[in-house]
């Protein structure tokens, strides 16, 4: 037993030893290797390919031989000679570095001692790098110098973008300095550190002028000034810009190819949504392409889509106010880079449904609600429910059994891809299309029963359904408009992946309701004449007779309950 341990230590160490001089036998003599972080292509200013570092290679440099910290000691092995390079980490995306000229052979402290202090520093800018959040945000009025005075009238802007590693500002010029200019430029931040008492902030400028890395990275140089309160001037930040694509010659905030002024823009957020949407928080539509979220004590919405665009909205201002839900609100939106004001319209529908109605853009916040840019007649309504772990289902209208008397019609391309395979699933089985053994489950809906076995389910069935084969909807919310209903139901059967759907109902003759089904409550639908999925129902009854046999109603078996307690209260 002893021996046959020993033969597998054995066996053990001979691998972990030839293992060993595998990876050794890969190493030659003298190399160093750089960093992991920091392999990747770089960018430097005049240098015409990206700067590649890779293992022991710095590209425009040679191979590493040896390190002492942030020293290195070169190999330039087309020249045959050595050079110190002292390099940096500021950020993970910016190194800086400086070097001797190529040298013989010599021991690194050495060739490290000939880099004098006024030696050139040389940055690196990643390439495809992660963006940062930029150290301030705006919106902040600004006014800059460019060496031939202070543009100061017009005032300039910088304005938040949706992605906080973004600032947009728009330069104005001035009549009366030199070089100023009208353009507006979006700044995306990379990289910022601290180097004793000086901030600096590494950024891609882009406007229709940039071309190349060369102009577009910046290297900027920030100071906040002090409170408000010690503040007279009323300046929040002073920032200086590099004039080209290094961070030389900046040494302070004051002093640069462009200097700015940032002051803080008034808030323009002066209002709440109203409290009976926001206090939900979250929201969505039907077909759950667009998400609303409310935040920051209901004067923030975020607006986003299932493209992955951002809408930041603010409260502006109350246009009207009614108690029974309706409210008009001015809000000023930022998408992406982009902002300015819309007018938008909430309804309030039911506790867990809600409409909104959203008005053109425009710059001016006193055009927003005017009809040039908000015409109610002519804007649709977004329907919203709440998210699931909010909502609860509700009784659903029109109780009762009916049998359904007319065909669907499917209107194709007006649905997501998920809610056109439930609705195209609905429509085949209620037209009969389904092409299935199943004698019972190829035939065409005859039934809707309405609130009989579960007051908020809505079930479409066959004559000889069976439980798998009814198609069953929840009820979550309705109102009426002008003798329309409109109501919100959910598929129960969820591998069937729509999500939401509005029945849009009127009642035609006595008896006989007319339905249109879509995944937008589409003021233009005419219920049984139009819309995406359409067809007619008459009434058969109520909830009294299932099968032949008679059973109460839920409403028989309360009025009974009611009627046995009263009796027994009364004694």
């Amino acid at each position: 037993m002893d021996d046959v341990r020993w033969r597998m230590d054995f066996i053990r160490l001979a691998f972990i030893l030839l293992s060993f001089l595998r990876f050794t036998s890969t190493l030659k003599p003298g190399t160093c290797y750089f960093p992991e972080r920091w392999e990747g292509a770089w960018f430097q200013s005049g240098v015409r390919t990206p700067v590649i570092i890779e293992g022991p290679r710095l590209s425009t440099k040679g191979r590493c031989l040896g390190s002492d910290g942030d020293k290195f000691l070169m190999v330039d092995e087309k020249r045959a000679c050595y050079r110190c390079v002292v390099i940096h980490e500021k950020h993970k995306n910016v190194l800086q570095y400086k070097e001797t000229f190529c040298q013989g052979r010599e021991a690194l402290p050495t060739l490290c001692s000939l880099i004098t202090g006024d030696a050139l520093l040389y940055s690196l800018f990643r390439e495809n790098a992660s963006p940062v959040s930029c150290p301030f945000r705006g919106p902040f009025t600004f006014t800059y110098n460019r060496g031939h005075g202070e543009c100061r009238s017009p005032v300039s802007n910088i304005d938040t973008c949706t992605e906080d590693s973004k600032l947009l500002l728009s330069y104005q010029a001035c009549p009366d300095i030199y070089g100023s200019e009208s353009t507006v430029e979006e700044l995306q931040c990379l990289a910022s550190w601290k180097e004793g008492s000086v901030r600096y902030l590494v950024g891609q400028i882009h406007h229709h002028h940039v071309t190349s890395n060369e102009d577009r990275f910046r290297c900027f140089v920030y100071e906040k000034t002090a409170t408000s309160s010690e503040n007279n001037d009323g300046v929040d930040y002073r920032v200086a810009q590099s004039g080209d694509a290094t961070c030389n010659g900046l040494f302070s905030a004051t002093e640069g190819s462009r200097t700015m002024t940032l002051k803080r823009a008034p808030s323009v957020n002066k209002c709440r949504f109203p409290s009976w949407i926001a206090n939900y928080n979250h929201w969505h539509t039907l077909d759950y392409s667009e998400t609303y979220n409310f935040h920051h004590r209901n004067s923030t919405l975020k607006i986003s889509n299932s493209s992955g665009v951002d809408v930041k909205v603010l409260c502006v201002q109350v246009k009207h106010s009614r108690e029974d839900g309706h409210m008009i609100l001015v809000t000023h939106f930022t998408m992406g880079c982009q902002s300015g004001f819309s007018c938008m319209s909430f309804y309030r529908r039911d506790g867990h449904v809600a409409e909104i109605q959203i008005g053109l853009q425009t710059k001016r916040m006193e055009d927003a609600c005017g009809p040039t840019f908000f015409n109610k007649t002519n804007l649709p309504f977004v329907t919203l429910v709440t998210s699931s772990s909010e909502r609860p289902t509700q009784p659903c209208p029109y109780m009762g059994k009916f049998e359904v008397n007319n065909l669907l019609h499917l209107k194709e391309g007006d649905f997501s891809k998920e809610s056109e395979m439930e609705v195209e699933r609905f429509s085949k089985k209620i037209t009969g299309q389904n092409n299935n053994n199943n004698n019972c489950d190829s035939k065409a809906f005859t039934n809707l029963v309405i609130g009989c076995n579960k007051m908020d389910m809505m079930e479409f069935n066959t004559e000889c359904s069976t439980p798998d084969l009814i198609t069953a909807y929840s009820c979550h919310g309705r109102w009426e408009e002008n003798g329309t209903s409109f109501l919100i139901a959910t598929p129960l059967n969820r591998a069937h992946s729509a999500k939401k759907f509005c029945f849009v109902c009127k009642e035609i003759v006595p008896n006989s309701l007319a339905f249109s089904v879509s995944t937008r409550c589409n003021r233009l639908i005419q219920p049984g004449i139009s819309g995406d999925l359409i067809f007619n129902v008459t009434n058969r009854g109520r909830c009294v007779e299932v099968n032949g046999s008679a059973k109460f109603s839920i409403f028989t078996l309360e009025y009974f309950l009611i009627v046995v307690a009263s009796f027994f209260l009364l004694r």
